[in-house]
Order: structure tokens, then C-alpha cells, then sequence
């Protein structure tokens, strides 16, 4: 097969090809969570400054601090995986994701939530309170974006590690050009050799 070789994850050796996934394509997840996770605690932040007015399940359960270090702890450790994919990088990577998928999904419906809490004005507001939840909602429908897209990073990645560390033969994984051993050469004894001309040019008897 055109492509194959071995990714050594510890004792256990897996397949792959080099089509299945891009070269930098972990780094670009991991790096989208890392910025997602540093968005999710400083807009958390002013949200906490805004629960005088703005009510927000989001910020009372501290999503956005235990999710935000978890979802840059996952994008440091996939960023860790693909240069040096070791199978305690691997599993490292995989348990975070998991975690952080979790933690994205109840952010969502923190947000829903809020929304809903928040999306309606009150006669009793004045002209100040209702900036503050104009803000408010505006920030929450920010990380409602980012947070959707968290779980869909953390599921992706944490799915496809769970793919590599499996035992199958034939199943095709990822490629990491600097820690990878690829052995392609082919010994020349096993080719087949063309025949010379002038066996072609001398006719048989």
C-alpha cells in the first residue's frame, strides 16, 4: 500500500497512511483549543461582573474556569501528541478531550439557559441595566459559538485517539513525520531484474 508504515505508541504499534490525516492538523485543533479556553475564563470574568444584573447559571456552576483550564490543558496535550506520540501522550490527550467534551456540552446548555434567563427585557430595568444585558447576551451568544465548537473539537480529536491505540491490523491511522518510522526500502536482491540488451538483441535457437 502506497504510504503504509508504523507509529510506535509505547509497546503497541499501529498502522496508518500518510492520506489520513494532515500534517499540523492536531497542532491547528489544539491551538483553537488553547484560545478557546483563555476566551471562556476572561469573558467569564465580566460576566462576573455583571450578576447584579445578568443572571448566569453559566458563571454560577464556574464553567468558565474549569472548562477554560481544561480545554487548554486538552490543546496543550494534542499539540504534545503529534510531536512526540507516545502512548502516555496518546491516552493524556484522549482523557482530556473527553473531559473537556464534557464540560463543553454542559456549557452549552449553561448558555441556553442564560439566554432564556436573560432574553427578555424588564419594564423594571433602567436604561444602565439594560446595556448590561444587552452585554451579557452578546457574550454569551460568543461562547455559545466557541463552546459548540470546543465539543466538536474535543469529540473529533478524543474519537480519533481512541481509533489509533486500537490493536487492528488493518486500520488505517495517523502519521507524525518527525517521530514516525517509516521503512519503505525495498532490498534490490527482490526485485526483479530487467533483462540486459543483449539478451533481447540475441535471438533464441
Amino acid at each position: 500500500m502506497q504510504g503504509m508504515g508504523s507509529l510506535r505508541l509505547g509497546s503497541r504499534t499501529v498502522m496508518y497512511t500518510a492520506e489520513t490525516l494532515p500534517k499540523g492538523k492536531n497542532r491547528v485543533m489544539g491551538t483553537i483549543q488553547i484560545m478557546t479556553g483563555f476566551m471562556h475564563i476572561g469573558f467569564g470574568i465580566v460576566l462576573t461582573t455583571l450578576t447584579n444584573v445578568y443572571t448566569s447559571v453559566f458563571v454560577i456552576s464556574e464553567i468558565p474556569f474549569l472548562g477554560g483550564v481544561s480545554f487548554i490543558i486538552s490543546g496543550c496535550l494534542s499539540i504534545g501528541a503529534e510531536k512526540s506520540p507516545t502512548e502516555c501522550a496518546v491516552k493524556g490527550s484522549q482523557t482530556m478531550n473527553v473531559i473537556s467534551a464534557i464540560f463543553a456540552l454542559l456549557g452549552i446548555v449553561a448558555f441556553i439557559v442564560d439566554l432564556n434567563l436573560n432574553g427578555l427585557y424588564r419594564s423594571s430595568f433602567d436604561y444602565y441595566s439594560y446595556l448590561v444585558l444587552l452585554a451579557g447576551n452578546g457574550i454569551s451568544i460568543v461562547l455559545l459559538i466557541f463552546t459548540i465548537l470546543e465539543f466538536c473539537i474535543a469529540v473529533a480529536t478524543a474519537n480519533f485517539w481512541c481509533r489509533a491505540t486500537r490493536l487492528s491490523s488493518n486500520e488505517a491511522m495517523l502519521i507524525v513525520p518527525s517521530a514516525t518510522r517509516v521503512d519503505l526500502a525495498v532490498p534490490l536482491a527482490d526485485l526483479p531484474q530487467p533483462p540486459s540488451y543483449a539478451e533481447l538483441a540475441t535471438p533464441e535457437v
